[in-house]
């Protein structure tokens, strides 16, 4: 990991930090931590285990996509270097998640081909939290606005960034500008995802994503529930994706800040108190977005290690 990413990284946590312990001494400190205290360690371990199967099931996915391209790389190494892309997680839009494509290089996997899948992941992922947004509606009709909005924005984006003449487009809009170098590469990245946007791929890649970011959400009913705030399984994924689609739009490093305040805020309209809805966002945000963090940071050391015996730099 560069100086500059380390920076990055140290800043994103200071700033998470200060932001939660905002949170916990607005909503009452020892409420808070009472709260806390009702979640029970099967609870605690089954959220973990959860968090553990998205990355493994969004992992899956990324090796079909470099399967795509014509890569197949040994899954243990592979799924390193998928692990160590969440170190950065917490960058906006999750971007520093490409410095995977630093590790992939040495395996034959341009830079092309590992932005797109990472662009297409992440396309998927809102298509499907959107989806998952859904289930908010099972419980209050009356926010109905709210999603429709996130799926209008949504929906207008992935139809236009699946346009096969977009690419096209982008070279000859560029031509003539000052910027014309990043409009091709946009318009390179773009054609580079084609291959991945087919219908087969597509239904493939949001099926799984539906799947696996309502893992995460089943995190966030459980945790409520031990609590004691009364959530039904489809109103906590719903929560939960509402929640992360409000702090990806909020373009902040991991969602932070935004996420954390949705979230709250519809806990507490669905019947927590402040420092219940403090502790549940809290955990679920340490279990879901900071454990992938942890995991990353190991992924990056263990690969430090073996590039210092095998006489290579470390990416």
């Amino acid at each position: 990991m560069s100086p500059h990413h380390r920076r990055a990284l140290t800043l994103s946590i200071v700033l998470a930090a200060l932001l939660y312990l905002g949170f916990v001494l607005f909503a009452d400190r020892e409420a808070v931590f009472a709260a806390l205290r009702r979640v029970s360690p099967p609870v605690l371990s089954t959220i973990f285990v959860l968090s553990l199967l998205n990355y493994l099931l969004r992992f899956w996915r990324w090796r079909r996509y470099m399967a795509a391209f014509g890569h197949a790389l040994p899954w243990r190494r592979h799924f390193l270097y998928y692990l160590a892309g969440f170190a950065l997680t917490v960058t906006p839009g999750k971007a520093g998640e490409a410095v995977r494509s630093l590790y992939l290089r040495g395996h034959g996997v341009s830079h092309a081909q590992s932005l797109a899948a990472l662009f297409v992941e992440r396309l998927l992922d809102v298509l499907a939290m959107s989806l998952l947004a859904l289930l908010l509606l099972l419980a209050r009709p009356d926010y109905a606005g709210l999603v429709a909005m996130a799926w209008v924005l949504t929906l207008g984006l992935g139809w236009l960034l699946t346009r096969a003449w977009l690419p096209g487009k982008l070279r000859a809009w560029g031509q003539h500008h000052r910027h014309a170098h990043q409009f091709d590469r946009l318009a390179r990245l773009l054609g580079s995802a084609t291959e991945l946007l087919r219908p087969g791929y597509f239904s493939f890649g949001l099926g799984l994503g539906v799947l696996s970011w309502g893992l995460e959400g089943l995190s966030l009913s459980l945790i409520a529930r031990d609590v004691g705030v009364g959530v039904s399984v489809e109103t906590g994924i719903g929560i939960y994706a509402v929640a992360v689609l409000a702090g990806a739009l909020s373009f902040l490093p991991g969602g932070l800040g935004g996420a954390e305040a949705v979230m709250g805020a519809l806990l507490v309209a669905f019947g927590a108190d402040g420092p219940a809805a403090v502790a549940i966002t809290l955990l679920c945000r340490i279990a879901t977005l900071w454990f992938a963090v942890a995991l990353g940071g190991l992924a990056v050391g263990v690969l430090g290690i073996g590039n210092d015996r095998a006489g290579g730099p470390a990416p």
